[in-house]
């Protein structure tokens, strides 16, 4: 089994690309019932031509090569050139694509001609049970999450559905983790990222989770040790930066972690993204666990404001929180000595511009915190699966209508009618991060 994670142009002041989680997730149950063996190809970190020896060594015996991609960051071009290389091969096997694009969009990519199977839904559940059809030559229209195109015709598997059992230990070894250590200046100087979790438990209208309806699975405490101090002991790392979409929605399993931590003495620095009513539950259901937090090691947390204005908060976002309430969670942020780092998006439908002027001065506010907050402001982009996605159809949106014209679909630019190069000009003025590549330092604001 190949499958590849095409790269990702990222925004041009960005200096990390991170570990292909998606791929891990899904060669892992292939590895651990013998479905197949895997290999991993990462566009992030090897050139075009290592593709064409990947597909020189393995493409004869692969039953199939399955592609991961979302939606913006020139993923989806990526994926298409790395197909038709593959594609152009005597005997190559069908080309399968996943991920959250796919997800959202499974008839639209399966129509491609570069693509033979969509699956849409979690990997884990959908690529074995295809593997295994594969191989066995049996129907596939018993694959979970499965569309394909035959002759001009649709063919659709049972839904697959977005909740998984629990989460485990990722196959480590496919992948060089040195070539994934990362200088972090808010975490660590070796920092490694990581994905605990699936799905997110909130509303937030412009969210992509909410294609995973509000489902949410994880890697418990336990094993999430566990794992970590694998990493400790083995590559030597000296933090970890959970990319979940909200580390926080099963505050016990958080509070196991940290206890985890402190219980083997694991001295490391941690970093994780947070909703603000996780801070308000904790506050009321587990007292201390800032606190705890704070002495466990973790330096920063990552939370979607999304905006100054209460009238968008309430009833553009359905963010559940007001301004008021952010404000005082990020003072108990600081309080304990976390870094905040706090993100917000201008240019939402039926925004007034007033509203983004409150926008900006929340942001000003928030400056005047100790430690001082980072900030970053991004152009609203319609994601499809979303409600706001639908609302800015009304507005005037015109989305692409090909896997092909997503190829061009780049978030950090203005992808709405009501929204041009100043409003992303203005935003990118207010942005201020820490940013540091291997070996040298940078701070933008």
């Amino acid at each position: 089994m190949i499958l590849a994670f095409p790269k990702i142009d990222h925004e041009k002041d960005y200096v990390y690309s991170w570990m292909p989680f998606s791929l891990l997730t899904v060669a892992k149950p292939l590895l651990e019932e013998g479905i197949a063996e895997v290999v991993l190809f990462d566009g992030n970190e090897d050139p075009p031509e290592a593709w064409e020896l990947v597909l020189d060594r393995h493409l004869d015996d692969a039953v199939c090569v399955g592609f991961s991609i979302m939606t913006g960051g020139g993923q989806i071009g990526h994926a298409l050139e790395l197909a038709a290389a593959a594609r152009a091969r005597d005997g190559c096997p069908p080309l399968v694509f996943g991920g959250p694009h796919v997800n959202v969009l499974a008839e639209q990519t399966a129509l491609h001609p570069h693509v033979d199977i969509a699956l849409a839904g979690p990997g884990q559940r959908s690529m074995p049970a295809l593997v295994r059809a594969l191989t066995a030559g049996t129907s596939l229209e018993a694959v979970p999450g499965l569309t394909a195109c035959r002759d001009g015709v649709l063919l659709h598997g049972p839904a697959n559905h977005p909740t998984v059992e629990s989460l485990g230990r990722y196959p480590w070894h496919l992948l060089d983790l040195d070539r994934y250590v990362r200088d972090d200046p808010t975490v660590a100087p070796r920092t490694l990222n990581y994905v605990s979790s699936q799905g997110c438990a909130y509303t937030c209208r412009f969210c992509y989770e909410l294609t995973y309806q509000r489902r949410y699975s994880t890697i418990g405490a336990p094993d999430l040790v566990d794992d970590v101090e694998a990493l400790v002991r083995g590559p030597a790392i000296g933090g970890v930066k959970f990319y979940d979409a909200d580390f926080f929605i099963n505050l016990h399993r958080v509070a196991g972690f940290c206890r985890g931590l402190e219980e083997r003495g694991l001295s490391i620095r941690w970093a994780a993204s947070i909703n603000p009513r996780d801070v308000m539950r904790a506050e009321a259901r587990h007292p201390g666990l800032l606190e705890l937090m704070a002495r466990t090691g973790c330096s920063r947390l990552l939370m979607g404001v999304e905006s100054g204005s209460d009238r968008v908060l309430a009833e553009i976002v359905d963010k559940r929180v007001t301004r008021a309430q952010v404000l005082d969670v990020a003072r108990r942020i600081a309080d304990v000595g976390i870094l905040g780092s706090y993100t917000f998006i201008v240019g939402f439908p039926g925004e007034r511009a007033a509203e983004q002027e409150e926008t900006y001065g929340f942001i000003e506010e928030l400056s005047a915190l100790s430690p001082r907050p980072e900030s970053r402001v991004h152009v609203f982009a319609p994601y499809p699966g979303t409600p706001l996605f639908e609302e800015a159809l009304r507005y005037g949106y015109r989305p692409p209508a090909s896997l092909e014209e997503w190829s061009g679909y780049d978030y950090y630019e203005s992808q709405t009618p009501w929204t041009d190069e100043r409003t992303v000009a203005r935003a990118r003025g207010n942005t201020r991060m820490t940013l540091r590549a291997a070996g040298y330092a940078r701070a933008r604001s």
